[in-house]
C-alpha cells in the first residue's frame, strides 16, 4: 500500500504501509509536522477509500546520516489504523539480511517528478519496471558515493525515480511471483541519466529494527 507525504498540499514523498498503524519512508522525507494520505492516486480527485491524517510519531532510524545517507529509514505511526475495507493493503516485508540478487525484477512507484526539469510532480500515480544491479557496478557508477550493503541500486535503461519519489516503495518479486517490500527510495544522480541508476534503502537490512518499532521494544 503506497502513501503519499502532503506538504501545502503537493506530494513531496512516498512512503508504505508496513502494518496498519505504521508507514516506513525515508528518513530525509521527516518533518515536523507530517500530513499522510492514503489510498491516493489521483491528486486532484478525492479517491474512495482516501484518508489523510497527521503523523503522532516518527521515528528515525539511530544511525542515519543526511550527510552520507547511510541508514536512509524512517517510521511513521498513524493516529488510526488503516482500513483494508477500503483497501488498504500493508505491503510484505522480506526476512532479515534476506539477500536481493541483480537483475530481480522490481517495480517503483510514485507521484515524482517525470524530469529533472519539470516543476512539479505528476498529478497520477506512477509505476515502471526495473531491475537489481550488481553492486559493483553501482559502486562503480557512484564512486564519490559511500554505497553500503545496506543500499540496492536498480534501474532499466532510463527509467528511474526522480524527485518528489523519494520514501516510496521498490517491489520485487520473488519465486512465487509475490511482490516485497526490498526497497526504499533515496536518492540518485539526475533522473534516468544514462549509466547512474537509483539508490534504494534495503529494507531487509532494517526489518529487525522496523518490527523492534512496531512491537514498541525499542523503545524499552
Amino acid at each position: 500500500m503506497l502513501l503519499e507525504f502532503v506538504l501545502l498540499q503537493e506530494a513531496f514523498c512516498g512512503g508504505t504501509l508496513v502494518s496498519l498503524r505504521w508507514v516506513v519512508t525515508a528518513a530525509h522525507c521527516v518533518r515536523k509536522r507530517l500530513y499522510v494520505r492514503l489510498g491516493e492516486h489521483d491528486l486532484l480527485l478525492r479517491n474512495h477509500g482516501e484518508m489523510e491524517m497527521k503523523v503522532t510519531e516518527a521515528v528515525i532510524h539511530p544511525r542515519y546520516d543526511p550527510d552520507t545517507v547511510v541508514n536512509d529509514v524512517a517510521m511513521l505511526r498513524l493516529p488510526i489504523p488503516g482500513r483494508p475495507d477500503l483497501g488498504h493493503g500493508v505491503a510484505c516485508l522480506p526476512a532479515p539480511l534476506q539477500p536481493l540478487p541483480p537483475h530481480t525484477s522490481c517495480v517503483i512507484l510514485g507521484w515524482g517528478k517525470k524530469r529533472p526539469t519539470d516543476i512539479h510532480g505528476t498529478r497520477v500515480l506512477h509505476e515502471a519496471q526495473v531491475s537489481t544491479i550488481q553492486q559493483g557496478v553501482c559502486r562503480r557508477s557512484y564512486w564519490q558515493y559511500a554505497i553500503t550493503d545496506n543500499m540496492v541500486c536498480a534501474g532499466r535503461g532510463r527509467r528511474d525515480s526522480c524527485a518528489g519519489d523519494s520514501g516510496g516503495p521498490l517491489l520485487c518479486k520473488d519465486r512465487n511471483m509475490r511482490y516485497y517490500l526490498q526497497g526504499i527510495t533515496s536518492f540518485g544522480d539526475g533522473c534516468g541519466k544514462r549509466g547512474k541508476y537509483g539508490i534504494y534503502t534495503r529494507t531487509a537490512g532494517y526489518v529487525t529494527w522496523m518490527r523492534d518499532v512496531m512491537n514498541n521494544k525499542y523503545f524499552d
